[in-house]
């Protein structure tokens, strides 16, 4: 996955983060497992969305460069684990 890529996700949930806190009070009239059900159904919604967009910036060229020139081009950074030998 490109850096630009988890950017997109990140943003993607921080802005889903931010609505559903925006929209605390409207939601709170809600039985609790009906409000959690909205909530998953929202999150499902973003991650296909950011996933579509993900597989069209596979297949489109300037797609690909819209979210690099918003979110950046290098690869992103996984950590990896690394064997050190003892002296």
């Amino acid at each position: 996955m490109t850096r630009s890529h988890r950017a997109l996700r990140d943003h993607a949930e921080a802005i889903l983060e931010h609505e559903l806190r925006r929209a605390h009070k409207s939601l709170a009239g809600l039985p609790e497992e009906r409000r959690a059900a909205l909530e998953a159904e929202a999150a499902r919604v973003v991650t296909a969305l950011v996933d579509a967009i993900i597989q069209e910036a596979r297949r489109e060229p300037s797609v690909a460069r819209a979210l690099a020139s918003i979110y950046g081009t290098e690869a992103a950074w996984e950590p990896r684990l690394v064997s050190w030998a003892a002296d």
